[in-house]
C-alpha cells in the first residue's frame, strides 16, 4: 500500500531516481558487510592460527622438559605475538611471558559470553571496551605435575580498524546515495525528457491541430521507439478524423438529397392538394422513391457503423451456394439478369451478409448498364468463382483503385439506370467487409464502354 501511495503521488523521474540510490545504497551495504564479516573472519583466523602454532609447539617440546623455568623462554615454543602464562595445579603463577597482562581472576571477569559466528568454538574471547584477546588454556603434565599454559592473542588493533572500516563504509554509503540521488535526478530528466515531450505534445493537440508530430532522434532506444510509435498513432488518429469528417460531410450530403425531394413535393402536395390527380401520383412515387433511397442510405450506414466498431454480428452456417445466390437474384425481379450457377457446392458463411453482399454487386451492374447482367457460378479446383458482368459504361483504371471507398460514385449523369434509385456508393463498401469476413478474395476486370466483371472467389 506505501509503495502504491509513493506510485501515486511522486513523479515517475522522482521514482527512478529513489529506486537507483536505493539499490545502489542496498549494494553498497551489502558489500560492506560482506567485506566486514571477511576481514573479521581473517583476523580472528589469524589469531587463532598463532594459538593454535604454540599449543601445537608446547605440546611437542614439553616431552623434553621436566619442570617449568625461564628456560621455556629458550625453546620458542611460543610465537611472538602470543602471550603467554603457565600456572600450577594451585593456580599460582610459575612463568609469564607479561607480568603487566590481567591476572587469571580478572580474565575470567572479561570472558565473552556470546561470541560471533566465524570465531572457533574451542576458543575463548576476552573483551574490554578498548581491547578484544582470543584466549586458550592447555593443560600439560611435566616431571609429574599438572600445569596450565594459558595462550593470549590480541586483535583490539584490529577490532579498531574494523570499527574505523565500517564507520568508512557507511560514510561512503551515504556519499554514494547522495551522489546516486544527484546523477539519478540528471539522468532521469535526460532520459524522460522525451516523455515530457510526448505529454506537451499530447496536451497541445485538438482536432484542429492533429498534424504535430514529435521531434524523433535516430537513438535506437526504447524512447525513440515510444516518439516513433506516438507519431504513427498520430497518423492513425489524424487519418481517421479526416476520414470521419469526410464521412459525416458525404453522410450528410446523402440524406440531405432526399429529404429535399421530400419536402419540395410536399409544398407542391400543399400548393394544389389532391385536385391535380397527375401532381398526386408523381409526388407520391418521387416521396416514395426518396424514402427507400433514405432508408437504404440508413441502413447502410448503421452496418458500417457496427462494421468499424467490430459489434456487427457473423454467424456462420454451413449454405448451399446456389440458393443463397438465387435469393439475391430473385430480390430484384429483374428481367435483365441471366442467372446460371454450375457450382451446387457447401460452404460455410452467413447467408443474410452473403446475400447482401451479392446484391451490392448485382445492383452495381444494373445501376451503370441497360443491358444484360450475368450472374454464374462455376467449380474451380479448391474454390468457387462467382461472376457478375454486365456490358455498361465500366470503370476507369484511374478509379479501379477507389470504387470500395465509402461513398465514391461516378458522376450520375453517366449511369444508364433504368429506375430511380439513387447511388450513395456505399453498397461496395459493405460488399468488401462482408468479402473480408468470409475470406472471399475480389478482382474487377474493367474497360470503359465495355462493360465491367466482378469475380469474387469463395474458399471452399
Amino acid at each position: 500500500m506505501l509503495l502504491q501511495k509513493i506510485r501515486r503521488r511522486w513523479k515517475l523521474s522522482t521514482q527512478i531516481t529513489f529506486t537507483f540510490a536505493l539499490i545502489l545504497f542496498a549494494t553498497l551495504i551489502l558489500i560492506g558487510a560482506a567485506m566486514t564479516a571477511g576481514v573479521y573472519y581473517l583476523f580472528y583466523h589469524q589469531a587463532e592460527r598463532a594459538i593454535e602454532i604454540s599449543v601445537e609447539r608446547t605440546t611437542q617440546k614439553s616431552a623434553e622438559l621436566e619442570t617449568v623455568d625461564e628456560n621455556f623462554f629458550n625453546l620458542g615454543a611460543v610465537m611472538p605475538s602470543v602471550i603467554f602464562r603457565v600456572t600450577d595445579e594451585t593456580g599460582a603463577v610459575v612463568l609469564e611471558s607479561n607480568p603487566y597482562f590481567w591476572a587469571n581472576e580478572k580474565s575470567r571477569t572479561l570472558l565473552r559470553k556470546d561470541p560471533p559466528f566465524w570465531s572457533n568454538k574451542n576458543y575463548t574471547l576476552l573483551e574490554t571496551p578498548n581491547s578484544l584477546f582470543y584466549y586458550r588454556e592447555l593443560p600439560l603434565k611435566i616431571g609429574g605435575r599438572e600445569y596450565h599454559f594459558h595462550f593470549f592473542r590480541t586483535i583490539t588493533f584490529e577490532k579498531k580498524f574494523i570499527v574505523r572500516l565500517l564507520w568508512t563504509l557507511f560514510a561512503l554509503g551515504l556519499a554514494g546515495l547522495a551522489l546516486a540521488l544527484w546523477m539519478g535526478h540528471l539522468l532521469g530528466r535526460k532520459v524522460l525528457s522525451p516523455l515530457a515531450q510526448v505529454t506537451e505534445t499530447a496536451q497541445e493537440i485538438s482536432a484542429g491541430s492533429l498534424d504535430r508530430r514529435l521531434k524523433v532522434e535516430e537513438a535506437g532506444d526504447e524512447v525513440h521507439e515510444l516518439s516513433v510509435t506516438f507519431n504513427k498513432m498520430l497518423d492513425r488518429i489524424e487519418a481517421s478524423f479526416v476520414q470521419q469528417q469526410k464521412f459525416i460531410a458525404d453522410a450528410s450530403h446523402e440524406l440531405r438529397t432526399p429529404i429535399t425531394v421530400i419536402r419540395g413535393y410536399v409544398d407542391l402536395l400543399e400548393s394544389y392538394g389532391s385536385a391535380d390527380a397527375e401532381i398526386l401520383a408523381e409526388s407520391t412515387a418521387a416521396i416514395k422513391n426518396s424514402t427507400q433511397n433514405m432508408q437504404y442510405l440508413v441502413e447502410n450506414l448503421l452496418f458500417l457503423a457496427r462494421a468499424d466498431q467490430g459489434t456487427q454480428p457473423v454467424n456462420k452456417i454451413p449454405l448451399e451456394l446456389c440458393d443463397v445466390l438465387s435469393a439475391a437474384v430473385n430480390s430484384f425481379k429483374n428481367p435483365r439478369i441471366e442467372f446460371t450457377c454450375d457450382a451446387p457446392s457447401e460452404f460455410t458463411g452467413d447467408a443474410g451478409l452473403l446475400e447482401k453482399m451479392f446484391a451490392a454487386f448485382i445492383d452495381n451492374a444494373l445501376t451503370f448498364s441497360t443491358g444484360k447482367v450475368i450472374v454464374r457460378a462455376k467449380n474451380l479446383e479448391n474454390n468457387i468463382a462467382v461472376e457478375i458482368s454486365d456490358s455498361g459504361i465500366g470503370i476507369a483504371p484511374e478509379n479501379l483503385g477507389r470504387i470500395f471507398d465509402r461513398f465514391f460514385k461516378v458522376d450520375a449523369a453517366r449511369t444508364n439506370s433504368d429506375d430511380d434509385k439513387i447511388s450513395a456508393g456505399l453498397g461496395l463498401s459493405v460488399a468488401r467487409f462482408i468479402a473480408d469476413r468470409h475470406g472471399i478474395k475480389i478482382s474487377v476486370a474493367s474497360e470503359l464502354g465495355r462493360g465491367t466483371t466482378f469475380t469474387l472467389t469463395i474458399p471452399r
